[in-house]
């Protein structure tokens, strides 16, 4: 994993993004949310839906707000932080690729309703497999039955 130097965290740390009303986060936080978002998604994957521990659908857009909020926060910074920041964010983007697949039905959409004009490559990824997947597939799958179910 590519280390953020001490005197980087203390840049990262000026730049916040408003993440809610009343509410922002730095850098360090985004990037270290989204790290622990991936990996935690990532360890569910092989446990039960069952499991009251597991995250599911919301958590797992939760974490794609949170990768947008990194991007906000990094076109903040000049062009030598953000190359080195961008490195670590890269490795962790990687780790959430090789446990997604592409959204081809477009489930993510129907689920989270937000109207983007350009989003984000990971807002069309999935899970290939788990109760995160399981939720987002009863929420928004295809099935115009289960999709209903969602909407009340």
């Amino acid at each position: 994993m590519t280390e953020v130097r001490p005197e980087d965290a203390v840049r990262l740390r000026a730049v916040t993004v408003e993440v809610a009303e009343g509410r922002s986060l730095d850098l360090v936080e985004l990037l270290k949310a989204w790290m622990v978002h991936v990996a935690k998604i990532e360890s569910d994957m092989s446990l039960p839906s069952s499991d009251r521990s597991v995250w599911g659908a919301h958590d797992f857009i939760a974490a794609l707000y949170l990768r947008d909020f990194l991007g906000v926060g990094l076109s903040d910074l000049d062009e030598d932080l953000r190359a080195r920041i961008e490195s670590a964010v890269v490795e962790v983007d990687h780790r959430f690729s090789s446990y997604t697949e592409p959204d081809s039905s477009r489930v993510l959409q129907r689920v989270d309703r937000r109207k983007q004009p350009d989003p984000g490559w990971w807002w069309r990824r999935i899970p290939r497999s788990g109760p995160a997947r399981d939720e987002l597939m009863l929420y928004g799958g295809d099935d115009p039955e289960i999709s209903r179910h969602s909407e009340t």
